[in-house]
């Protein structure tokens, strides 16, 4: 055998990539989590807490980031994600009144459900 130059990567997201002397390699890491959509949802209720007494606001967006915290995860916790969908219900009396907020809480519980299923 002669000399071999080995190659490995690990993703963030724990991907492992081995490539041998000078192979090259194309992978697509999907985690589950279409970011862009949660980042879309997260934007939309944080801009509609302006309307909130500060305390309210504050425990809306503790939530949320508590949620997207964990569903960047590549493997998020059921539990977890339970506690922010409990945690998001007494949040929909806060929003009414702003039928936008309430609109996206609802999107947010819509996206973490198949999480919890």
């Amino acid at each position: 055998m002669g000399d071999r130059n080995w190659t490995f990567n690990v993703s963030d997201g724990g991907q492992v990539n081995v490539a041998e002397d000078n192979a090259t390699i194309y992978a697509t890491q999907n985690i589950g989590v279409s970011v862009n959509e949660l980042d879309q949802i997260i934007n939309a209720i944080t801009n509609n807490l302006s309307d909130l007494k500060e305390e309210d606001a504050d425990s809306i967006r503790d939530i949320v980031d508590m949620a997207k915290d964990e569903l960047e995860k590549p493997e998020p916790k059921v539990s977890r994600l339970r506690s922010c969908v409990t945690l998001l219900a007494p949040m929909f009396t806060i929003a009414n009144g702003i039928p936008t907020l309430a609109d996206n809480l609802q999107r947010l519980v819509d996206y973490i459900t198949p999480f919890i299923k």
